[in-house]
């Protein structure tokens, strides 16, 4: 409808006042198309940037407008009189009316507070007076909100890492924000200062072995001594540092407890790849934080940060909830999770501990909410910490903690909010091991079901351009088939065996188009 009346009012614009519609048409293109012309906007971005176009949208709504005009004007000439003003009127008014009663309950986040509760746990899975790096806007801006508005762990310094690269941000590191105290930084602000250390390269002018790691308080002053900088280009002579382990002080301080001193490395090891050539000014301030504050203050990367931002630290992380704190601690026991969800080790008891008592769930967990793929990071970065914990507390033979675990993720992500496939079944098989069959048979009933509504949708399509396009989810839920029947035959129950075969069996029989 407000297509209908904008172009109805764009053609009544038109008619009877050319050169104002020309004017009006000009800005309309102008900061429309024009604007993704002139921005070379690519055609996918990570989220919606419609909001660069809403001069365009305002013009429009100009037509709209317009349109009450043009339908006076054709019902003025059949009624007379401040009737057909009304109806013009009103009848406009419905395109607003009817949008905001359809589309509300898809639009409205009302009763949302993912974002909240998800910056929440990030914030309640560190330790007091942490500092976290966080990598992205959807880990840093909600962590910010929900210190500076609902004063939410404001002992935490947030630093993120898309800032961390220009001298302006690391400066205001010094400076207490809020309850965190400043952070130490060995290098000044001067040293950082402008196109300072913007980049600073390995070098080898004495044939030194530059794989040998060099300690990062000698490196930290040969990048600040003015004999390393030629022309405005800093060198090192190292391509790997650590932090030497003063086990005594780092015991006395009391920060890590739990872990037994006798696993504790002599040196934390900060590794660049072989083949790189130098690293950047973002990479020598997160050196420069993790060294002048590792004896003052737990130090943390958030689970989402991208990998390779851990400067070869994968190995001395341990997982506490959704922060990798920095650990004296040279990895343990490897997991088999992907990518930056599996490194280090994890403290299984305070990752329990963190998600059974601190974290909240945004609603998700108790109405029936609208959903989209934007909340998908958070939640991937919830359930894979959770899952880890599972799978390591079954690994240790604590059957019930791992089933607590595997619930809780189905309790907070429940099927009503989250479409089951085949991601849940690492919970499942946790569920399985610790023989908590109830569990298993209730969410595998639930997956079965949605597994077979699925193929029975694609198979039923006869176009099979149409059928091409839903191809690969359509192999992914047959693969699902084979999964629930294994599992099936593990719960110890021939009836609820003979109930998943009398469902699924017959969809692993039929054909897709060829």
């Amino acid at each position: 409808m407000p297509l209908i009346f904008g172009i109805l009012g764009l053609v009544f614009h038109f008619i009877k006042r050319k050169k104002d519609f020309t004017t009006l048409f000009v800005l309309f293109v102008i900061t429309g198309i024009g604007i993704i012309i002139y921005s070379n906007q690519p055609p996918n971005e990570p989220r919606e940037r419609d909001y660069v176009l809403v001069g365009s949208f305002m013009t429009f709504c100009i037509w709209i407008g317009m349109s009450v005009l043009a339908i006076y004007y054709l019902l003025s000439q059949k009624i007379q009189g401040i009737t057909s003003a009304a109806i013009a009127g009103l009848l406009v008014l419905s395109a607003p009316l009817i949008m905001g009663f359809q589309n509300f309950d898809d639009h409205s986040r009302k009763e949302h507070y993912a974002s909240r509760d998800y910056a929440s746990n990030f914030l309640n899975s560190v330790e007091p007076n942490s500092i976290i790096f966080t990598y992205g806007d959807n880990d840093t801006y909600p962590l910010w909100y929900a210190q500076e508005v609902e004063h939410i762990r404001t002992d935490v310094r947030v630093v993120n890492l898309s800032l961390i690269a220009v001298d302006w941000y690391i400066e205001k590191l010094r400076s207490k924000v809020n309850d965190s105290a400043p952070i130490k930084l060995t290098l000044t602000e001067e040293d950082y200062r402008g196109k300072n250390r913007n980049q600073i390269f390995f070098a080898n002018p004495r044939g030194e072995d530059m794989t040998l790691p060099m300690n990062i308080f000698e490196a930290l002053r040969k990048i600040k001594d003015p004999k390393n900088t030629i022309q405005g280009q800093t060198f090192i002579s190292s391509q790997n540092f650590y932090i030497p382990v003063d086990k005594q002080k780092y015991m006395a301080l009391g920060l890590q407890p739990n872990i037994d001193s006798t696993e504790w490395a002599d040196k934390i090891e900060i590794r660049f790849p072989e083949k790189a050539t130098y690293f950047t000014k973002d990479d020598l301030a997160i050196m420069d934080v993790i060294a002048s504050n590792f004896y003052d203050r737990p130090i943390y990367f958030a689970i989402t940060c991208q990998a390779s931002k851990l400067l070869g630290l994968n190995d001395y992380v341990e997982m506490e909830g959704l922060g990798l704190r920095i650990s004296p601690t040279k990895i343990r026991t490897k997991s088999q999770l992907p990518s930056i969800y599996g490194y280090g080790d994890i403290d299984v008891d305070k990752t329990y501990n963190n998600v059974m008592t601190k974290w909240k769930w945004g609603n998700f967990d108790k109405k029936k909410l609208f959903i989209d793929k934007s909340y998908m990071a958070e939640v991937q970065a919830m359930k894979l910490v959770m899952l880890r914990a599972a799978i390591e507390f079954d690994r240790q033979g604590n059957k019930t903690k791992a089933a607590e675990m595997a619930n809780k993720y189905f309790e907070s992500f429940p099927h009503m909010n989250f479409p089951y496939d085949a991601g849940i079944m690492p919970f499942i098989n946790v569920l399985v091991n610790t023989k908590d069959f109830e569990s298993v048979k209730k969410n595998l009933r639930i997956l079965a079901e949605e597994t077979a509504q699925y193929i029975k949708f694609y198979e039923s399509q006869t176009d099979k351009a149409v059928f091409d396009s839903f191809r690969q989810d359509y192999e992914y839920r047959l693969g699902s088939i084979q999964d629930i029947l294994e599992v099936a035959k593990k719960v110890e129950d021939p009836a609820f065996e003979k109930e998943m075969n009398d469902k699924l069996s017959p969809l692993t029989k039929t054909a897709p188009l060829n």
